[in-house]
């Protein structure tokens, strides 16, 4: 699974550091979810993410399957 958090903030010319402050979500969260580097992410946390950028549930996560080799 990829979270695109990076790539929606880009296209809103959002920073993290405004969406931590607007949203009181941490910068440590927002840049560990960023770079992928979470397992997991709170229902609240997504709620605030999907709310703040005005996007879906599918628009923040993209479902990325190894490929048959």
């Amino acid at each position: 699974m990829k979270i695109m958090l990076r790539e929606l903030l880009e296209k809103q010319n959002i920073s993290q550091n405004q969406l931590a402050k607007e949203t009181g979500i941490s910068t440590a969260t927002l840049r560990n979810i960023s770079h992928n580097r979470t397992t997991r992410i709170s229902f609240d946390v997504v709620e605030k993410l999907c709310s703040y950028l005005n996007c879906g549930i599918e628009d923040l996560f993209r479902l990325e399957t190894a490929s048959a080799e």
